[in-house]
């Protein structure tokens, strides 16, 4: 079960890199999020600089979660699955929260961070 549960981990990891990534580098903002700025430009822009300042930070969330994955030696040590935990808990947790109140697709952060977390208990369970 540890096995699994460090796939599990690690791949929830490069999950949250990924969908960062697309935060990063898509071009366009949502329709759901054009039609919010309405005709605003301004608002147009300053959105689109802190999806993609969102997505930096989720790139880095992702990554340090691989790290730690793959630097682990057997089971996770308390440490670091709190520091999994606090990675992953705020990032993916507040934009899985904020995606929904603007209807974007809030399930996918919400899917990464339960796969994050059915991996966790999946690595301590004896």
């Amino acid at each position: 079960m540890i096995a699994v549960g460090r796939v599990l981990v690690g791949t929830a990891g490069v999950l949250i890199a990924l969908g960062g990534a697309y935060d990063l580098f898509t071009s366009k903002l949502p329709p759901n999020i054009v039609a919010i700025c309405a005709d605003r430009q301004q608002a147009a822009g300053l959105t689109r600089e802190l999806l993609r300042a969102l997505g930096g930070a989720l790139v880095a969330v992702g990554a340090a979660i691989v790290w730690i994955t793959l630097h682990a030696h057997g089971r996770f040590s308390r440490f670091e699955l709190i520091l999994l935990l606090l990675l992953a808990i705020p990032s993916e947790g507040v934009n899985a929260f904020a995606m929904r109140r603007v209807n974007s697709p809030w399930q996918f952060p919400a899917a990464f961070l339960a796969t994050l977390l059915a991996g966790i208990v999946l690595s301590v369970l004896p």
